[in-house]
């Protein structure tokens, strides 16, 4: 009679044990299944974290006497006057954003132009040309830039600028309605030159200045122009001119240091000039509770695993006791201990097929509840709310503050950042991603999940056959007559 009939005989025969090793097999798998599903649904929350916020580095000119190209000067009014003869161009950008894994940049400056235009007065008076001055912001790509982003504007007619675009603008639709403006007409700006500039687009104001601040002509949302690379270049031909920031956006928080880490091996850029900054730490704050989850659930696995063999072990140990003449019965007639164990093996996984089959029920009714039970348990984030749901609020500063700054160009090859006479402090612009509504964790069992549960629970059982049949195996045949008489 072969191992595998001996096996089923003994199986059928057996109902009481068979029925206990049964349940005793299917709690495990159900709780191993779930623990399997529970971490690959957080793996691919962390995944989709990673894609909707990517990762952010920074790279602006170094502003302080490690740079040698950096240069202070104080003009005739008191005024202090930054500058780098080695600016942040339009060309390192692009440099940069051919290597992999980077998504997008963000990168602007803001120069004082006098336009052509009537535009809106603010209520802080201002002297000589500032009066009647506005922002020129040049953006690297207006789509990218986080005054559209945070949606403090919004493009209603027209395109955005890109990297390609020549003497093109941007304008709202308040400067657009007082001018009689609209997409396709021109008009002028001036700096150091004279520049005529063609409206691609017109901006929405979604979030406009408050009523009660104190704001300057030229930082009043109403009158900000965004503008190309090439015009700043036109405005300012005898200077060399660039952003004050880029703020590259990588595909996968994870890879951000490999890239960083490529960028600044770049030979085509003068590390001597600029500074390169990292920030992953709003991607590592919302993907903290999934951290945290998943090393939870491995651990419960691994205890899940450990505690289900030494119950199986101690089952099949008690068992093989009473199996003892049954093995001497086996080694008189010639069969080796190697079939007999193979035999109790065999009778164990027969039983398991069918346990760890019907536990792919069991677990997608019990792995999402057993989710949201782990995710309300205190080794959760604060961040997760109480009602099961995964609240991801996100604030991003895009470092806009620089409105209390006036940056000009000086006829001597200066670029010049000087702060304003008075005190003037536009709105802040509070730039908030919202990575995701409020959503759940969706579990569900799959075909992957199943393979990985058979792989766990044949090496469960496989170890606890062995260890469980030891005592017995190690006896002789004599031995074994002994016992039995």
């Amino acid at each position: 009679m072969g191992t595998i009939k001996r096996a089923f005989l003994y199986v059928t025969r057996k109902k009481g044990k068979s029925i206990l090793l049964f349940f005793v097999l299917l709690i495990m798998a159900t709780f191993v299944l779930s623990g399997l599903s529970i971490e690959k649904a957080t793996q691919l929350e962390q995944k989709k974290l990673r894609q909707t916020m990517g990762g952010i580095f920074e790279l602006s000119p170094e502003f302080s006497e490690k740079n040698p190209y950096f240069k202070s000067a104080n003009d005739d009014e008191g005024c202090m006057s930054l500058y780098t003869e080695r600016p942040l161009t339009q060309e390192m950008i692009d440099l940069i954003l051919k290597m992999d894994g980077i998504k997008s940049c963000d990168a602007d400056t803001q120069s004082n132009v006098q336009p052509n235009l009537e535009i809106f007065k603010g209520n802080v008076p201002l002297k000589g040309e500032l009066y009647n001055s506005v922002y020129a912001r040049t953006v690297y790509s207006s789509e990218t830039n986080a005054f559209f982003t945070s949606q403090k504007v919004q493009l209603i007619e027209g395109r955005h600028i890109t990297n390609a675009e020549k003497h093109s603008a941007i304008i709202s639709k308040e400067l657009a309605d007082k001018n009689g403006l609209k997409i396709g007409d021109s008009f002028s700006i001036k700096a150091d030159y004279k520049v005529e500039i063609k409206i691609i687009g017109v901006y929405e104001i979604l979030k406009p200045d408050s009523a009660f601040e104190n704001i300057a002509t030229y930082a009043k949302i109403e009158n900000q122009i965004f503008v190309d690379y090439y015009t700043l270049q036109e405005l300012f031909r005898d200077t060399p001119v660039g952003f004050i920031s880029a703020k590259f956006s990588v595909d996968d928080p994870a890879n951000l240091e490999k890239i960083v880490k490529e960028v600044r091996e770049n030979s085509e850029i003068d590390w001597q000039a600029f500074t390169l900054t990292t920030d992953n730490t709003e991607y590592q704050e919302a993907a903290a509770p999934f951290q945290k989850l998943q090393s939870l659930v491995t651990s419960i696995i691994w205890v899940i695993a450990l505690v289900s063999g030494i119950i199986l072990a101690l089952i099949l140990t008690m068992w093989g006791r009473s199996r003892i003449h049954e093995t001497g019965v086996f080694l008189s007639f010639g069969i080796g201990k190697g079939k007999i164990v193979s035999q109790y093996l065999t009778e164990i996984l027969m039983i398991a097929v069918i346990a760890f089959s019907l536990s792919f029920f069991a677990s997608n009714a019990v792995a999402n509840q057993l989710a949201n039970k782990l995710m309300e348990s205190p080794s959760s984030d604060e961040n997760l709310s109480n009602d099961k749901d995964v609240v991801l609020d996100i604030k991003d500063d895009y470092g806009l503050d620089l409105d209390d700054v006036q940056v000009t160009m000086k006829d001597d090859s200066e670029i010049s950042t000087s702060q304003n006479e008075q005190d003037i402090t536009p709105p802040e612009t509070d730039v908030s991603v919202d990575i995701a509504e409020t959503e759940q964790i969706h579990v569900s069992v799959d075909i992957f999940d199943m393979l990985q549960l058979y792989l766990i629970g044949i090496a469960i059982i496989t170890v606890s056959v062995i260890v469980s049949s030891g005592t017995v195996m190690r006896l002789k045949p004599k031995e074994i007559l002994s016992k039995m008489s």
